[in-house]
């Protein structure tokens, strides 16, 4: 299948770059009929001109439809390929509170050093190599999608400072960043003992760049609907399902550590969704109940892609559940988001008939 679709890919474009090119040859112009050439005078001038013309207009159109043609043929394919590869880039980081910017998710980069390890960790790695070095990416995965939830914590207070919310929604805010440190350090000791590789958290380059972004109650509303009820509610439901599988006891407690305060961060969005339906106008929870109502539409989240020939049971042994119940579990957490969602935005609107 990835054969056929390189070759497409190919064929599209080299058909593209020999339209592009027939469009944009240099030709001929059009002879000028022989019986008006005897006498380029007056009438016979003008209808020269004009034959000339018509002659090369449909040329024209030729030449510029091929060179449309062959840049959509050359584009198409490609273009194809940006959204495929971003699609999946933005699947696989759809575990936990996402650190946006500009609308994209975003992780720190990889780094070695001990900046952003706990206590050292020892494991019993009975893997093939080719299997622990998978088993030692997904654990760098996880830690940096810990380590950017930190920053997206850290936005989260920004705005709920700008909207004006309780000091309690702020409050909980910072701690749910402090414990994401903790999942981070924690994280990155686990893919060190695995990789035998001393990994820390580098830079997040777009956050360098980032301005301030503008935020209203509608859009951190959906935005709590999303990231924290849905996105921390599937992180703790994975981290709980790895946590019975795992084998490994540092594993299991990390595991374990992160299931708890993660459904602490989803009732936390859940808070904070609610203080915005009781703040906001009637458009707010119109925004949110349309989004509920969506939600099945959400991307599943997805481990990245294997190599070929991993065993994913032999992986459930140090923490990692596989893609089927993967899927699983975000089907079932959407189902009770949307339950729970709907009650909320429904007492939400009696209060407000009742005021």
């Amino acid at each position: 299948m990835l054969a056929l679709f390189v070759l497409v890919v190919i064929l599209c474009t080299w058909g593209g770059i020999k339209l592009v090119v027939r469009g944009l040859r240099e030709s001929k112009p059009p002879p000028i009929p022989p019986a008006r050439m005897a006498n380029l005078e007056g009438r016979d001038a003008a209808y020269a001109k004009a034959a000339s013309i018509a002659a090369r207009a449909p040329r024209k159109i030729g030449k510029g439809l091929a060179v449309t043609l062959g840049f959509g043929l050359i584009a198409a394919p490609w273009l194809f390929v940006y959204a495929l590869f971003k699609s999946l880039s933005d699947l696989d980081m759809k575990k936990g509170r996402v650190l946006r910017i500009k609308n994209r998710a975003r992780l720190p980069e990889l780094a070695t050093g001990d900046g952003w390890s706990a206590q050292p960790v020892t494991l019993q790695i009975d893997l093939p190599a080719a299997e622990r070095a998978v088993l030692g990416e997904l654990w760098l995965l996880s830690a940096r999608m810990e380590h950017a939830s930190v920053a997206a914590f850290s936005q989260l207070s920004l705005h709920l400072a700008a909207l004006g919310a309780p000091a309690r929604l702020l409050a909980a805010a910072h701690r749910a960043a402090l414990e994401e440190i903790e999942h981070a350090q924690h994280c990155f000791a686990i893919a060190s003992a695995i990789t035998g590789v001393s990994h820390t958290a580098g830079s997040i380059g777009a956050l360098r760049a980032s301005g301030g972004s503008t935020i209203d109650l509608t859009r951190l509303a959906i935005g709590s609907l999303v990231d924290g009820c849905l996105a921390e509610g599937i992180a703790s439901d994975v981290a709980a399902r790895g946590e019975t599988a795992a084998a490994e006891p540092a594993i299991r407690a990390t595991l374990a550590m992160i299931a708890r305060d993660e459904a602490g961060h989803a009732q936390l969005a859940w808070d904070v969704l609610a203080w915005c339906l009781e703040t906001g106008s009637d458009a707010v929870r119109t925004a949110v109940a349309n989004r509920v109502e969506v939600l099945g539409e959400e991307l599943t989240p997805r481990l990245p892609n294997m190599i070929g020939g991993i065993d994913e049971r032999a992986l459930a042994a140090y923490g990692v559940i596989d893609q089927e119940t993967l899927g699983d579990i975000a089907n079932a957490r959407i189902a009770a988001v949307q339950h729970r969602a709907r009650a909320l935005v429904g007492s939400e609107a009696t209060v407000r008939r009742a005021a």
